[in-house]
């Protein structure tokens, strides 16, 4: 059967199409007996002829209507009529997220709210045991009032209620790759359904951000299976310069090709998000191994360092010969920041002891963050001013 408008299912006279996806049609609406408008998500024939996709279309409707999330589209029904299943969900006005990327990928601050917004509605689905699998900008809407909306769970993948030291069981068919290759997962490549879990949403995520920060999904559609194995360097692909490294690196975590490797909740990657809001986002991560030199005395540098694990020795004299050996710095210290205020030579090195991780902090990096923080910005610059003329009068001193 066709719709056209005028049509009626059950309670609702159809009003006109709306648009298609594999999943099904959906059409505008009018509920006779609520008088509102609402949207009809139609089942295809081929997929309700198939006792499991129509087992699965009712399970996602059924679940979903479980759930109340302002970032969750809400689904008011669920039925059939002369043979056409249909479920029944809010109407909402606005344009899908892929109507609103740009070539060079939209602002910092609007990308971290959407990807704030994206978490929040999966973590609540996966608090239900639903794994949507296809999260794309496709799939993603954004409301006339700014509100963000997750779509489409037709290809969601929804555990059963089991004890916590139970098997779960899906209803998505074994052996079948499903998803969007552009941003699916590499675990999904297998049609494994015991390996889905909500790491694949953290990848879909990650894929979201990345195409935001720079406007290219992770891969092209028809990449080498070796491209799904490689985790792309958001820092190469960047079209614009405000794009802070501490985002491209929590996009880049959520988007390792080993589930074990990226953040293992949505509301993990949420926390990191949060965390970089709250300051430290333009300083660059760096990772050394043992014994590697990081800074080396007499050496002219721009560059200041905070240890975030790891620790380093830091020695004064020639290293290839005797040198002296100062102390070692762990976590949360700093170094290299004399250089950085006053343009000096290093006035020691500094060695990794073991391997560490440091955040790099540059002259632009530390404008940025103090632009944040006008009032740290003016303590910033009275200190470095009253640093400087003390350093001039001791250096004028011992002339």
């Amino acid at each position: 059967m066709t719709l056209s408008q005028g049509d009626r299912l059950g309670r609702y006279e159809v009003l006109g199409p709306i648009g298609a996806g594999g999943m099904g049609e959906v059409w505008r609406a009018l509920d006779t007996d609520l008088d509102r408008e609402v949207a009809v998500k139609i089942l295809p024939e081929s997929f309700a002829s198939d006792e499991n996709r129509l087992e699965r279309f009712h399970r996602e409707a059924k679940a979903l209507a479980a759930l109340s999330h302002p970032n969750l589209l809400d689904i008011y029904d669920v039925g059939a009529t002369n043979g056409i299943h249909y479920a029944v969900t809010e109407l909402l006005e606005g344009d899908t997220l892929r109507e609103r990327i740009t070539p060079s990928g939209l602002p910092w601050k609007k990308v971290t709210s959407i990807g704030s917004a994206v978490a929040d509605g999966l973590a609540a689905a996966h608090g239900r045991g639903i794994i949507h699998r296809d999260i794309k900008p496709e799939n993603l809407f954004i409301t006339a009032d700014g509100r963000v909306k997750i779509l489409d769970f037709g290809l969601a993948s929804v555990h059963e209620e089991a004890e916590p030291d139970a098997e779960t069981a899906t209803i998505t068919e074994a052996g079948t790759v499903m998803g969007t290759p552009g941003y699916m997962a590499p675990e999904q490549l297998t049609g494994d359904r015991s390996v889905i879990n909500a790491t694949t949403d953290v990848y879909g995520l990650g894929g979201i951000l990345c195409v935001l920060l720079t406007g290219k999904p992770p891969r092209i559609e028809a990449s080498a299976v070796a491209d799904w194995y490689q985790t792309p360097r958001l820092e190469d692909r960047k079209a614009m310069a405000e794009v802070p490294p501490e985002l491209c690196r929590i996009a880049e975590r959520a988007l390792s090709p080993a589930q074990a490797d990226r953040f293992q909740s949505v509301d993990e990657l949420k926390y990191e998000m949060e965390a970089f809001m709250a300051g430290g986002g333009w300083f660059a991560t760096r990772r050394y191994l043992a014994g590697d030199v990081i800074i080396r005395e007499g050496d002219s540098g721009a560059e200041a360092f905070i240890i975030s694990s790891g620790v380093c020795d830091v020695f004064r004299g020639k290293l290839e010969g005797p040198r002296q050996f100062i102390r070692s710095m762990g976590p949360g210290d700093t170094f290299g920041e004399l250089s950085v205020l006053t343009r000096k030579p290093r006035s020691a090195s500094v060695v990794a002891q073991t391997d560490v991780s440091l955040r790099l902090v540059t002259v632009d990096a530390l404008d940025r963050e103090l632009k944040r923080n006008p009032v740290l910005a003016s303590f910033m610059s009275a200190v470095t001013s009253r640093f400087c003329d003390l350093e001039a009068r001791l250096d004028a001193s011992q002339e």
